[in-house]
């Protein structure tokens, strides 16, 4: 796919500033590479990640993080397909992420996916949460919007 575009890229940094105050529990990546499998060897580079920091700080610098991470944040761009989209989030999902929100910055909205096929919409006016990594944290909808 294509390198992403300056609002993407501004987005993403936006997304990263706003988990920087949970530094202790979390580590935020853009664009990290994560080793889902060996057989068929698997990777996948989400937008935004969210990393426990032990988990962080168990990789050696030049390795990949194994697993999903946590929390996995895609931003949708215009040449990225609903299949390829439900390819990432599946295999996000099954690689052990609790979450994967999913931005689309035309709509202004977060899709929250989580393990067990639940997802819900977030909207401007509405919170995001993360309780099973990030107990009684929220973020703002509007805040990842704010230019």
């Amino acid at each position: 796919m294509p390198a992403p575009k300056s609002g993407q890229s501004r987005l993403a940094a936006s997304i990263g500033t706003a988990f920087r105050p949970l530094d202790e529990v979390a580590e935020v990546f853009v664009e990290a590479g994560y080793k889902l499998s060996d057989d068929p060897p698997t990777w996948i580079q989400p937008d935004v990640s969210l990393l426990r920091v032990e988990r962080a700080q168990a990789t050696r610098g030049d390795d990949y993080f194994v697993g999903s991470p946590e929390l996995a944040i895609e931003i949708v761009s215009p040449w990225e397909t609903a299949r390829d989209l439900n390819r990432k989030i599946d295999a996000l999902l099954d690689g052990g992420s609790l979450a994967v929100w999913v931005i689309y910055p035309e709509e202004k909205e977060v899709r929250v996916f989580v393990p067990g096929g639940t997802s819900s919409i977030r909207r401007i006016g509405e919170t995001l949460t993360a309780p099973e990594l990030l107990p009684g944290w929220e973020l703002p909808v509007a805040l990842l919007f704010e230019e």
